[in-house]
């Protein structure tokens, strides 16, 4: 039986995912993470975001596979942030720059990072309960 706190931290856990998903995706569409919404590179951060549900339908939705996938997420979000902030033409985007970009990247990466915290909270308990 998975304990009270264990579902609360699952409960947690998805609600900061998808709230990490819906600010990333707005912010995208409104005004852009990278430059204008026209600037092409804006498209690569729709990709974190499919990421994280395409891995949490691999994970099945239980908490220890949606630790990793959040883990795999933040990850992406970081690879594609540095990838973008040290693209030539970052350097040229008005207001953010390659700076910015790096700030909303570390953003997100730690939205998603405590998500996997809160999933990888609920798995311990619920591994725990399993073994009382």
């Amino acid at each position: 039986m998975v304990s009270k706190s264990g579902r609360n931290a699952y409960r947690f856990g998805v609600a900061v995912m998808l709230i990490a998903s819906f600010l990333q995706v707005w912010a995208n569409l409104a005004v852009g993470i990278v430059g204008s919404t026209d600037n092409a590179q804006n498209q690569g951060f729709f990709g974190a975001v499919v990421a994280a549900f395409a891995c949490a339908f691999v994970a099945r939705l239980r908490p220890d596979g949606m630790a990793r996938a959040m883990l795999a997420t933040a990850g992406v979000q970081t690879i594609l942030g540095l990838m973008v902030a040290t693209a030539p033409i970052t350097a040229r985007v008005e207001p953010m720059g390659p700076s910015g970009v790096l700030t909303v990247t570390a953003f997100f990466a730690a939205l998603w990072l405590i998500s996997a915290a809160l999933f990888h909270r609920s798995a311990r308990q619920e591994f725990a309960g399993a073994t009382a």
